[in-house]
């Protein structure tokens, strides 16, 4: 990792840290990026539950929250509930940079960069630099989880094929939150059999577990509660960035009352599969191609995305995906001479950035003076013009997909010159521009 990159990242973690404190003050007793902490609440209910031998699934579990997680992520959570709460929230968050730094060096390490302490302090700043995410910064206010997820089961996948135990991370991960448990169809679709074996071992292990330690849970929660996305929030809401998140907020935007339940838009099935399975079909050929061609990174990326397109119910901070897809496009950038190589960089950014919007109109929220809408599917929608709200809801209300459609749609339709051995005449014109500008490490 050279100087210049550095310092180039160094300037942007600045910038991002200068943007945390002013633009979205970190002051602010409810956006603040350590104000909330929420969804860590839950998680230390969760485990409290199980220390007091209470129902995990009767009713709300903190304030109006309900824990929509399996029994053995109540007990992986158990740790939580042994300190006090100022405590838990310090740690979780220590644990959450410390999960987004491995992250990001992990994905480095798979792009074949050197494993020295420069690109460690890289991957430290890029992490820094990453919480401008919406996805991440999400994570981080809420307290969400998603990301040691996300870190673990990179961390598998990107092992060597005959890694002592390899799937374990998939099948530790979706037993703690159904949706990685996505990673089976992908490893299914590569015939990555071995791994498959183990990972769904493992999953079925940690179901055992559940049923052993808190029976009655269990069968409330596999026979019942594992199918009520409802549970989760409205499916409707703009926060929903699933295909089945989008189709619910198109009917409402074009008012089809006929889909209407309570105050709620949700599509029936058939129309949510209508619009998933083509995405989904999509999302797959390209992690598959992308997994045979090499790419291993791309394919976990795409792959993941895709489950977030496929959950029932995906919040925005369920596509901390977007992190090594940003770490992607960086590399795609810095590592070829093609004009467009920082188009990607910018659509990803432009997609996943913390775009926020205040309304001052409206009354406070949760002890801060008006709500405030953070990520470009939470832009004002009621106070548009007509003509422009016909193009602007679409978009906010599918951009996560969109980008995953994008990402899909771009790896099939490139991947002759993506995955194809570089030509003689772009292996020189590349070293040119390196000696030229030493700005890459030269082991990626």
């Amino acid at each position: 990792m050279t100087t210049p990159m550095l310092v180039v990242c160094a300037v942007a973690a600045v910038a991002v840290l200068v943007w945390h404190v002013f633009a979205l003050p970190m002051s602010n007793p409810y956006y603040g990026i350590f104000s909330c902490d929420l969804d860590m609440q839950v998680y230390r209910a969760g485990g409290q539950a199980l220390l007091e031998r209470s129902p995990l699934y009767r009713g709300p579990i903190v304030w109006e929250m309900e824990f929509t997680y399996t029994p053995f992520a109540a007990l992986v959570f158990v740790p939580l509930a042994l300190v006090g709460v100022m405590t838990a929230k310090v740690l979780w968050w220590i644990a959450i940079m410390v999960a987004l730094i491995a992250l990001v060096a992990r994905c480095l390490l798979v792009l074949r960069y050197e494993n020295t302490g420069r690109t460690w302090v890289f991957a430290t700043l890029l992490a820094v630099v990453c919480t401008a995410l919406e996805p991440v910064r999400s994570t981080i206010w809420l307290g969400q989880i998603n990301v040691f997820l996300v870190l673990l089961i990179i961390w598998d996948l990107t092992r060597p094929a005959d890694a002592r135990l390899r799937g374990i991370g998939v099948g530790v991960a979706a037993g703690i939150k159904l949706t990685p448990a996505f990673f089976l169809l992908y490893l299914a679709c590569t015939r990555q059999w071995r791994t498959f074996g183990v990972a769904t071992a493992t999953f079925a292990a940690t179901i055992g577990i559940g049923f052993l330690t808190r029976p009655r849970d269990a069968w409330t929660y596999w026979g019942a509660q594992v199918t009520s996305s409802g549970r989760v929030g409205a499916v409707d809401s703009p926060g929903n960035q699933s295909i089945n998140g989008s189709v619910a907020q198109l009917l409402r935007f074009f008012d089809a009352d006929r889909f209407l339940i309570g105050t709620v838009y949700t599509p029936p099935t058939w129309l949510w599969l209508a619009a998933a399975a083509p995405v989904i079909a999509l999302g797959l050929y390209a992690a598959t191609l992308a997994h045979r061609s090499g790419r291993v990174l791309l394919a976990l990326t795409v792959a993941g995305m895709t489950s977030a397109c496929a959950s029932p119910f995906s919040w925005g901070h369920h596509w901390v995906w977007f992190m090594p897809l940003f770490i992607l496009a960086i590399h795609h950038a810095c590592s070829t001479i093609d004009r467009t190589r920082w188009t990607a960089l910018a659509v990803v950014l432009s997609v996943s950035f913390c775009w926020w919007w205040n309304y001052p109109d409206r009354p406070p929220l949760a002890e801060s003076p008006h709500p405030i809408g953070i990520g470009l599917f939470m832009l004002p929608r009621d106070d548009i013009p007509d003509w422009w709200s016909y193009l602007a809801v679409p978009v906010y209300a599918a951009c996560y997909p969109m980008l995953l459609i994008a990402t899909a749609s771009y790896v099939i339709v490139r991947r002759r010159a993506l995955f194809s051995p570089p030509s003689v005449e772009s292996i020189a014109q590349l070293d040119f521009r390196i000696a030229r500008e030493p700005l890459l490490d030269r082991s990626s």
